[in-house]
């Protein structure tokens, strides 16, 4: 028989455009920048735009030349680092070498929990969250917002927010992009913990959300110049809704959507040409039946393939995905739907996954629970990912032969030995019995992860972090909570 010494080939990515679709999508996209234009409710902004030729209309619409546009978009890299307190735990975004980013969800305003239920999100649920981070191996983001503390003030909660990502994690953070103040707070607390108050390297990215159609507020793009201008990356992300923000088709939402998208960033790169970017679609479908948001659908996934490649298509990373689901509770609907959408991304080369893990009610909850259970779901992906080994040895030809016709290899040394480097073996789903199962309770998923809530915050341990580092940090926020007063 002939040697073999090879392995599975890489997953393909799920793109479901092609050459001509993407052309078709790009010239869509251009046209309604030149033709029918984008509204920019920041004068700086436009100032900027009209240096470079745009015409600014009526209502702060402005349109942009092509050559503009496409010139700006090739002065962005195709890939960057993001840099760690913990040097370890840098993350390069985008190219061959990359490696996704997976930060867990963004912005819910509410928490649901095995034990109370569905309630407001508070400080201390954030500080759960950050622990949750740092002990998942499969996040490598600490990521921003990642629940709502509405029991700290409007004006000072983005402080106390990051100097939480700072101290309780030593991942890479994200900072708050709603307005050039909390950018530039965000990013003077960055460069204390780095001890590099010029911010020499890229340290934390910041979410500048578009407004679906056709707009991007004074907040954001404030928020997206002081970004650009710190040399630190802008993940630019058109949130359209199919069927409400924009065309129910989805070529069309999607080419309203890419129109937002190269706007932003070819701000970022007139502002600083080669500031580090993310191509970003989070977008889905309203489901008209009742006029609400649907982020766990087929069409969520096939706006996480869009992203993807049209990331490709213009040579800068992609946001897209995560374990997304409309379901109010952690049952089977989350389950499914978070593995379609973490699915989809794992697979569609998706560079920056926000909303990784946790998200429900169509992002106006998170639960801890799902939190742990979608980190599993990652784990499952990327065994899938990964493939196996096809050789001589694999092949296990004197195994094979040594077992008699109707045995078994259970009690075999081979089967002891590879199984636990070639099977993946979940720490929180049960695959016992269903006797062992019933003696221990029933338990369901919301209540395994329950369970690994409760590990993981038991094996938590707080990074180390330089005492003179944390002072600093701490008299950071405690003099601009004085000043927001």
């Amino acid at each position: 028989m002939k040697e073999y010494d090879t392995e599975t080939q890489p997953v393909p990515s799920f793109d479901r455009l092609t050459e001509e679709g993407e052309e078709a999508l790009h010239e869509a996209a251009i046209r309604i920048i030149e033709e029918i234009g984008i509204q920019l409710n920041h004068e700086e902004a436009i100032e900027v735009l009209e240096e470079h030729g745009a015409e600014v209309h009526e209502d702060n619409v402005v349109t942009i030349p092509r050559d503009v546009i496409e010139d700006a978009v090739e002065t962005a890299p195709s890939s960057f680092t993001l840099h760690a307190r913990n040097p370890d735990n840098n993350v390069t975004i985008g190219g061959d070498s990359g490696e996704p980013l997976r930060a867990p969800g963004y912005g819910a305003p509410n928490v649901r929990t095995f034990e109370d239920g569905r309630r407001k999100s508070t400080i201390e649920d954030y500080e759960t969250m950050m622990k949750l981070v740092q002990t998942e191996d499969v996040l490598n983001s600490a990521g921003y917002n990642v629940c709502e503390p509405n029991d700290v003030d409007q004006e000072v909660k983005h402080l106390e927010m990051v100097k939480r990502s700072l101290t309780l994690t030593d991942k890479v953070p994200m900072v708050s992009a709603y307005g050039e103040d909390r950018a530039e707070a965000g990013l003077e607390m960055v460069g204390i913990a780095h001890e590099d108050p010029d911010l020499s390297k890229p340290y934390a990215a910041a979410l500048v959300n578009t407004v679906p159609p056709r707009s991007l507020d004074k907040k954001m793009l404030g928020g997206l110049l002081t970004m650009a201008k710190n040399g630190q990356p802008a993940v630019v992300s058109s949130f359209t809704m199919a069927g409400a923000s924009g065309p129910a088709t989805l070529s069309g939402a999607m080419a309203q959507a890419n129109a937002e998208n190269l706007t932003g960033i070819t701000l970022a790169q007139l502002v600083n040409p080669g500031t580090p970017v993310v191509y970003g679609v989070p977008s889905s479908n309203i489901d008209v039946r009742y006029g609400s948001l649907s982020i766990g659908s087929p069409e969520s996934a096939l706006f996480i393939s869009f992203a993807g490649q049209m990331g490709r298509y213009y040579g800068v990373p992609s946001r897209g995905g995560g374990g997304l689901s409309d379901s109010k509770s952690v049952d089977y609907q989350a389950g499914f739907e978070s593995m379609m959408t973490l699915t989809a991304a794992e697979f569609s080369g998706i560079d920056f996954v926000l909303h990784s893990c946790g998200i429900l009610e169509s992002y106006s909850a998170i639960s801890p629970e799902k939190f742990v259970l979608d980190c599993e779901l990652i784990r499952n992906l990327e065994r899938i990912n990964e493939g196996f080994q096809i050789d001589k040895e694999s092949f296990a030809f004197d195994l094979i032969s040594e077992v008699e016709p109707a045995g078994h290899y259970l009690s075999k040394r081979h089967t002891l030995t590879h199984s636990r480097d070639e099977h993946f073996r979940t720490e929180v789903f049960d695959k016992r019995s269903h006797g062992d199962w019933e003696e221990d309770g029933e338990k369901t998923g919301f209540e395994m992860g329950h369970d690994r809530v409760q590990t993981r915050l038991e094996e938590y341990e707080r990074p180390p972090i330089d005492e003179e580092i944390e002072e600093d940090l701490e008299a950071y926020v405690a003099e601009a909570t004085e000043t927001a007063y």
